[in-house]
């Protein structure tokens, strides 16, 4: 998924663009159909080839299969009609413009057997040209009118994100003015909201053009409100400009205009038209009213329940993750970037809708833990140009409507309705509510099996699993409306699973219990539909739903689950107990690390189970925080436990997934479980709750004192508006080897991965001092990483980072010829020796000896892999070290 933007400070203007950049001259759609092949041959290049035997694709459609390692060819054939209609035209131009959108990465295209283009350059010389457009030319003389003609597409790439032609437009015309002059808009604010707009024409080609622009301003009830008419004369030189700026507007009682303009040429009827939707008001604020409350209610009732995160404040290591998340992330968040999509269909990038979703689901939970008011007046003003880019008809997407429902359209839906109903939720904020409503009719009337209504498996990639996965907000938006529609579509998502055509993601988890079965094996869309299954059978009570999750997370959790706490490589689930971690593995895309706790959490929230808690908090502190630079809040696609996390500030789809689970943490620090109030997490903290104790109302607060996760020592302050009977839990994790929790002369022992309840009469200013052991242990890595080690404290994993042992690295190579003496424990050093302005205080010195004679010890440095190479240091997790025991000889993990 090779999408980039920069993630920067937006000080652009909010404006919001319906981008219409045709003609009146023809341009027809080329088919969505046409045959894929693996390989490289040019005799596929020809005509008359046979490729019946080649797989079917959709145009968009990945291209990736799970065979695929890098390095790979791929031949895409198209087979199309061009219409007598447009010859007359195209001769008197000179040729048909063929547009094939954008290729994964480079590409020999061929019409008819003869090639008409190449852009990028192949091995030896490889040239990378995955985000230009490719605009090719086929001569007229190479036509066959009103018969079958064939597009050749050879393509090439070094690694297999996003491989393939990965997004439109698909389709072609006789070459027209519009084709070799750009336009370039510019709407420049001016003072008193009032703003003015510019246009730049550029010329690309050696040819005049003599014109009229048309500029006009509408409100939102399409009421014309100013235009204006002037001339256009470009004159014929390549690259030559022409400016022309209009008359500076003023509002009057209204900030949202749609803007736009007319081009038409005195030398023919062909016409440019552009429309957008102006903000001139940038200062949205919107007001918070009281939360919504489900209209439907859970079936299955909850017996985890999350403290509010409003009533919770985050103190220590997490606090400062946090922190830097909204800081480095989510306040410097590029605007137009994650709105573009919307501002000018079609988007630059087939899921460069999604992006927008997740922002505002994620705000919203920072903001109601944090209450950032700068934060707030970002959402906003997002939140009110995302709503008001929504068609009439509820389409909420980045396509034109040539190309709705292919690829990735309903996957930008999904996460539009993650983001507004997240914002209704927090705000109140009746329109949002209303935007998602509009998604779910227009999702009802779209797919189903009635006639006339589209195969939801056909509208998007991967077996139709990126599709399906709209069942997790339709089911929220099914329990904020309680209109039986949604309800009923989410039932018709599983029937469509089970289509001959479908992932048949319950039926392969009954028969064969193994996750990589399922659908083509792909993890993030996966787990997202797992998800959506849970909250599915938390409103309905059906078991059947619950038996085939049970077993996925099973076949996840104990053969496909990474020692930080992630899954998948190459972005599918792999052969059980096939664990590659190097940088070229492309192991714990963001994404999936974010699903597999949401995942972990509806389960969690199903049955009060320790064990859920037990793998967030696996994959918080270590692979979740790993994919996030904590200095600078770059994010890691892929974060490898061998070589340098490959951190960039660009928007992608985990740029945009990691904060979201970041902003999760609040969800799983505290709550009910079982109606007991439980601390799950051991973090300095204050939390604050009202409970009920016969009766009586009782406000209660917690306040955590402890310096977790550097040592196993926390204070937890009771204080209560008065005395009362209850219980209290303490999750005791698998980690410890003892644990103990004092109150006053009583001393209460817990037990490994279970909870440790203590029921007493409480009165206020009480503590319970807790206490337990965190030995260090040797991980072995077994058969993916054999005679090594790594080293796991608590619930972090270390990492050996070359950029803190530069010292070390200059007399010594870190390889098996180290013995390490196993009964020296790791010993914490001082923060003083890690870099100035390295986030994180822990670091710890290993000892190694050597098996050479009189030579001295070393010591290497180990540091949370969630802090690791936050200062480009290349790091190791499985680490080729022997054990060394005394008094037992010597022996090897």
């Amino acid at each position: 998924m090779k999408f980039f933007l920069k993630w920067v400070a937006a000080n652009t203007l909010f404006l919001l663009l319906f981008y219409s950049n045709t003609t009146t001259a023809q341009v027809i759609t080329l088919p969505n159909d046409c045959k894929f092949k693996m390989g490289d041959s040019m005799s596929w290049a020809n005509q008359f080839y046979n490729d019946s035997d080649w797989e079917d694709k959709k145009l968009g459609a990945s291209c990736l299969t799970p065979e695929m390692k890098g390095d790979v060819f791929v031949w895409i054939r198209i087979k199309f009609i061009i219409p007598s209609t447009i010859k007359e035209l195209a001769i008197k131009e000179n040729g048909i413009k063929l547009n094939l959108g954008k290729i994964d990465d480079v590409d020999q295209t061929y019409f008819n057997s003869n090639l008409i283009g190449q852009t990028g350059n192949f091995p030896p010389t490889y040239q990378g040209k995955w985000d230009v457009e490719r605009k090719y030319i086929i001569p007229v003389h190479d036509v066959q009118w009103d018969k079958e003609n064939i597009i050749a597409v050879r393509l090439f790439s070094p690694d297999i994100q996003g491989i393939g032609m990965y997004q439109g437009p698909y389709n072609f015309s006789p070459i027209q003015w519009s084709d070799f002059i750009s336009v370039k808009q510019t709407i420049s604010s001016t003072s008193n909201n009032s703003f003015k707009t510019t246009f730049e024409f550029t010329s690309s080609y050696k040819a005049s053009f003599d014109g009229l622009i048309k500029y006009f301003i509408e409100n939102e009830n399409g009421t014309e409100l100013y235009t204006e008419v002037k001339q256009i004369k470009i004159e014929p030189a390549q690259n030559s400009k022409t400016v022309v700026q209009f008359s500076n507007y003023q509002p009057v009682n209204e900030n949202m205009f749609t803007v736009g303009y007319y081009i038409t040429d005195n030398n023919s009827s062909a016409t440019l038209k552009n429309e957008q939707l102006y903000l001139s008001e940038k200062k949205i604020q919107i007001k918070i009213l009281p939360e919504p409350k489900p209209i439907v209610q859970n079936k299955v009732k909850d017996l985890f329940v999350s403290t509010p995160f409003q009533n919770q404040q985050l103190n220590g290591y997490l606090n400062t993750r946090l922190k830097q998340n909204l800081i480095e992330r989510l306040l410097k968040i590029d605007e137009e970037g994650i709105l573009d999509g919307y501002l000018q269909r079609p988007g630059h990038h087939p899921w460069a809708g999604e992006h927008i979703g997740k922002y505002l689901e994620t705000a919203c939970n920072v903001w109601k833990n944090t209450h950032n008011t700068q934060l707030k007046m970002q959402m906003d003003r997002l939140v009110y140009l995302l709503i008001h880019s929504q068609k009439k008809d509820g389409y909420l997407g980045t396509y034109t409507p040539d190309e709705y429902w292919t690829s990735w359209d309903i996957w930008s839906h999904k996460y539009n309705l993650y983001g507004l109903l997240a914002y209704y939720t927090t705000t109140g904020y009746q329109p949002a509510l209303e935007a998602c409503k509009k998604i779910g009719n227009l999702m009802c009337a779209t797919f189903g099996n009635k006639p006339h209504q589209k195969d939801i498996i056909l509208a998007g990639t991967h077996v139709g699993m990126a599709a399906t996965s709209i069942l997790d907000p339709m089911v929220d938006l099914y329990i904020y409306t309680g209109e039986k529609k949604y309800l009923d579509f989410c039932y018709y998502i599983l029937d469509a699973w089970e289509q001959n055509n479908g992932p048949k993601i319950i039926s392969r988890l009954l028969a064969t219990e193994n996750v990589k079965d399922v659908g083509n094996g792909k993890a993030y869309e996966m787990i997202s539909n797992f998800t959506g299954l849970a909250k599915l059978y938390r409103i309905t009570a059906d078991k059947k739903m619950l038996t085939p999750l049970l077993i996925a997370w099973k076949s996840i959790a104990n053969n496909k689950l990474y020692i930080t706490g992630t899954t998948s490589s190459m972005e599918y689930f792999q052969k059980d107990s096939k664990l590659p971690a190097e940088i070229n593995d492309h192991i714990g895309e963001g994404c999936v690390t974010t699903s597999w706790i949401q995942f972990n959490k509806e389960l969690l929230s199903i049955t009060g189970e320790v064990k859920y808690l037990e793998q967030i908090e696996k994959s918080v502190y270590n692979h979740l925080l790993a994919a996030e630079n904590p200095q600078t809040g770059c994010v890691s696609y892929y974060t490898p436990l061998m070589g340098a996390k490959p951190y960039t500030c660009y928007i992608t789809c985990c740029q945009s997934s990691v904060p979201r689970g970041i902003a999760l943490i609040p969800s799983f620090t505290t709550g009910y479980v079982k109606n007991i109030l439980t601390l799950l997490l051991y973090e300095p903290a204050s939390y604050h709750q009202t409970i009920v104790v016969a009766g009586n109302k009782i406000r209660l607060s917690i306040n955590v004192e402890t310096n977790f996760p550097e040592t196993g020592e926390a204070t937890i302050s009771i204080k209560t508006s008065q005395s009362a009977l209850f219980p209290i839990a303490l999750r005791v994790p698998s980690w410890c080897t003892t644990f103990s929790a004092t109150v006053g002369n009583i001393t209460y022992t817990g037990y490994s991965n279970q909870y440790l309840t203590i029921n007493r009469l409480w009165k206020s200013d009480e503590k319970i001092k807790v206490s337990f052991k965190m030995p260090i242990q040797i991980i072995s890595g077994a058969n993916n990483y054999p005679n090594q080690i790594a080293y796991k404290r608590g619930p972090q994993v270390l990492a050996f980072d070359d950029s803190l042992n530069n010292n070390f690295l200059k007399t010594h190579n870190l390889e098996a010829t180290t013995l390490l003496d196993v009964e020296r424990n790791l010993n914490k050093v001082d923060e003083s020796i890690l870099p100035k302005y390295w986030i994180g205080k822990q670091a710890y010195s290993i000892q190694l000896s050597t098996d050479k004679k009189n030579t001295p010890s070393q010591y290497i440095i180990m540091v949370p892999f969630a802090d690791a190479s936050q200062t480009n240091g290349a790091i190791k997790v499985w680490l080729p070290l022997h054990i060394y025991k005394k008094n037992n000889n010597h022996t090897e993990m």
